[in-house]
């Protein structure tokens, strides 16, 4: 009888572990599938902007040859600064955008990643995961209904 009880058990743990690990698979390919569309959106995103900005850059750089051939070598030589091309606006926005592109992009994939993780390890133990979220925006409503009724 104790073998069979034993060989019983194993199989029911096997269920159980076997039941997780589809759970777990699951979970991960959600949380990838979601951190690859972020990440192609950031990327596009900077994609977009850098070549807006290259773009741009070109466009000043050819006005300025442009000036400078009609203007004539003896007037580049005498003051070469009025026709260098004026970018410096454009490349220090195309950085200031990038980074703050790449830093939105970040946080959301952390944000993806580490709910994933809470719900791979909920997976794992079999807790489930906890919604502090929710129970924040049940504490904001009551908060402003409480302030709207005073």
């Amino acid at each position: 009888m104790n073998i069979e009880k034993a060989v019983k058990e194993v199989q029911d743990r096997l269920e159980t572990v076997g039941e997780q690990a589809q759970d777990l698979a699951k979970v991960s390919i959600h949380t990838l599938k979601a951190a690859n569309e972020i990440v192609v959106e950031g990327v596009q995103d900077l994609v977009t902007l850098q070549t807006a900005a290259a773009k741009d850059l070109y466009t000043t750089g050819k006005q300025s040859f442009d000036k400078a051939v009609a203007a004539g070598l003896v007037a580049v030589v005498k003051a070469p600064v009025e026709y260098l091309p004026d970018g410096r606006q454009t490349i220090v926005g195309a950085f200031n955008d990038s980074v703050d592109t790449v830093t939105k992009t970040g946080e959301k994939l952390a944000k993806v990643v580490k709910t994933g993780y809470e719900q791979a390890a909920a997976t794992i133990t079999g807790k489930p995961v906890r919604k502090a979220a929710t129970r924040a925006r049940k504490t904001v409503r009551k908060a402003t209904a409480a302030a709207a009724a005073a």
